[in-house]
């Protein structure tokens, strides 16, 4: 979302925004008003119910209230906010209004074009947010000029559309339809964008800005963008471009000014990102409803939708991958680890390969093999590493519904099983390549300590063709334990190293399995 907005200001030849507000509701009105430059001021002669109040705004009449000391404004004043600031524009806005008074307002506002801030505001509704969404006959239990916003006042607007409050209440229709009108008559609909769904929210800097302060050091910027095609000095030197300010510090408006000047063809590659993800959110909106309600054939249609959307996302993202993987190995061929296709259960990661773990007579395999109705031939491998490979083919067609087999087996009491299932964890993370040494690092040290865990049964990691995906298995007793262990210090301390080294969210899901597919050691 972030590159989507600087787009649409970089092609007006402005700066990137620097304000977005999500959720175009009341609340996101009023800061929109502020930020377009109104500003409030006490209006002489007025008298606020509040005497200390009174004589404080008394001071500085011809100050903007946004200028004064704002703590010291508001002192003493008591009400439902537990915030000072939303406890003194509220007693100024509507005096006394926690205490059933209506009181006019002892504001008065003025439209100062210097004061403005650029800034977006985002829903998915018309302005007004989930009003919209309610019943429109609904009447609010708060009395409806309550409902107002700074200097349009709802029961002077109710008067031009010749309706009353009905037993001081307005209804939801009216509220809706107020909050448009009042977009447009105080001119604020340029900056609003409806219809828009925000999915997520990133925070840029985590990756890079180390000590959380909002701007990026010489020593951060060189660590964060060394992936081995600038040396040292060629980084300095970039840095120091960048830095427009002269300040040695890097803030996110000179990276994204930076980056925007120079995204060339990129440009229309990430504004169709923006469309595709809106497409694809209205698409799954569509399948949902479809599930819920449609017939076997529209829903047969639809699941053929779908798959062929993913086989041809896939298809783009794999284009997209091969060309990273084809620059990355020419900046640095060393970086390179090729294998064989499927997984890589020992292969080196850097020089530095991550073993399999397993506590000593512990687990062993059963004697005899699993065959499925597929036909497809299973690679021969012993051990518990080969059933591990097995079974995450298994589990793979089974999420394709392609291999059913029978899943009620029935234990001996010669196994001596404790329980009848054990609950395996898939972990799937997409590490970034500069942060794969780091990584590599703290997962052997984590496979180390769970294999010593006392209710862990086995745990084991393996790594896949493209050389930055891993997968961890885990093999829990029961659930209890594996939630015991995520409050642990060694999975708390692997987790703060994730957020740091992963490209992307891992993918955590579970599955009992039929502990018949593996034995304790009788020694």
């Amino acid at each position: 979302m972030h590159s989507a907005l600087d787009r649409h200001q970089n092609k007006s030849g402005s700066k990137p925004i620097p304000v977005v507000i999500i959720g175009n509701g009341p609340s996101g009105i009023c800061l929109s008003y502020l930020l377009s430059g109104y500003t409030p001021y006490f209006k002489r002669h007025s008298l606020h119910p509040h005497p200390i109040l009174q004589n404080k705004l008394e001071e500085a009449v011809d100050v903007s209230i946004l200028d004064q000391d704002l703590e010291y404004l508001s002192e003493g004043l008591e009400g439902r906010s537990n915030s000072p600031v939303a406890l003194l524009f509220d007693t100024l806005q509507r005096p006394d209004t926690d205490f059933g008074v209506s009181a006019e307002s002892v504001l008065t506002w003025r439209h100062e074009i210097d004061r403005a801030i650029p800034h977006l505001v985002l829903g998915k509704n018309p302005p007004g947010g989930a009003w919209h969404s309610i019943e429109g006959s609904m009447i609010t239990l708060s009395r409806g000029e309550w409902m107002g916003l700074p200097d349009l006042q709802f029961k002077d607007w109710l008067k031009q559309k010749k309706r009353g409050l009905r037993n001081h209440r307005a209804t939801a229709e009216d509220i809706a339809q107020y909050y448009q009108h009042y977009v447009m008559k105080k001119g604020l609909q340029k900056n609003f964008r409806c219809g828009t769904v925000v999915t997520s929210v990133k925070k840029i800097f985590r990756r890079a800005d180390k000590n959380d302060d909002g701007k990026l050091s010489l020593e951060e910027f060189q660590a964060f963008f060394s992936d081995g095609t600038l040396n040292e000095e060629e980084l300095e030197k970039l840095f120091h471009t960048i830095d427009s300010d002269n300040t040695n510090n890097v803030d996110t408006k000179e990276l994204c000014d930076y980056f925007a000047d120079h995204m060339g063809d990129y440009e229309d590659v990430l504004a169709s990102l923006e469309t595709l993800n809106l497409s694809i959110l209205k698409a799954m909106d569509y399948t949902k409803r479809v599930y819920e309600s449609g017939s076997n054939v529209d829903q047969f249609v639809t699941r053929f939708l779908l798959k062929e959307t993913a086989n041809q996302t896939q298809s783009l993202l794999s284009s997209v991958e091969s060309a990273v993987d084809a620059i990355d190995e020419q900046t640095n061929p060393s970086r390179q680890c090729p294998g064989p296709a499927g997984l890589a259960l020992t292969e080196p990661w850097y020089d530095s390969p991550v073993p399999s773990y397993a506590p000593p007579g512990r687990i062993v395999p059963r004697g005899h093999g699993k065959s499925s109705q597929s036909g497809a031939p299973e690679p021969r491998q012993d051990g518990l590493e080969g059933q591990i490979g097995r079974l995450a083919a298994l589990i793979g067609r089974l999420e394709d519904k392609t291999l059913w087999f029978d899943l009620h087996q029935r234990l001996s009491d010669s196994e001596s099983t404790a329980c009848a299932y054990l609950l395996l964890v898939r972990d799937e993370m997409t590490v970034s390549h500069k942060h794969l040494g780091e990584f590599c690092s703290s997962l052997k040290q984590y496979l180390k300590s769970v294999a010593g865990e006392r209710d862990c049964f086995h745990v084991t990691a393996v790594k896949l063709p493209d050389g930055v995906t891993f997968i961890v298995y885990e093999f829990w007793e029961t659930e209890e334990d594996w939630k015991r262990h995520l409050q642990s210090a060694t999975c708390k301390g692997f987790q703060h190293v994730k957020v740091d080294t992963l490209s992307q969210p891992e993918a955590v899901s579970s599955v009992a399995v039929p502990a018949a597919w593996c034995t304790l050691s009788q020694d």
